[in-house]
């Protein structure tokens, strides 16, 4: 995430319990299974960022692309 200059790390998640992080397939990274219904499925995606970054307080964003194969 940005702000500027500014950046906070931060991982993705694929449940409340924040153990597998939801990512692009490296480092341990885990997909994420479904099946299609033919109509619009929701897909919650849990995030965690790391206390004590040392970033100054600011309007951060960034963009998550999600990969579907199906």
């Amino acid at each position: 995430m940005t702000d500027g200059s500014n950046t906070l790390s931060y991982n993705l998640y694929t449940n409340s319990g924040y153990g597998t992080v939801w990512g692009d397939g490296t480092g341990g990274s885990s997909d994420v299974t479904g099946t299609g219904s033919g109509s619009v499925q929701d897909l919650t995606v849990y995030g965690r960022m790391p206390a004590g970054q040392g970033e100054p307080a600011g309007d951060y964003s960034d963009t998550v692309t999600a990969t579907i194969t199906y």
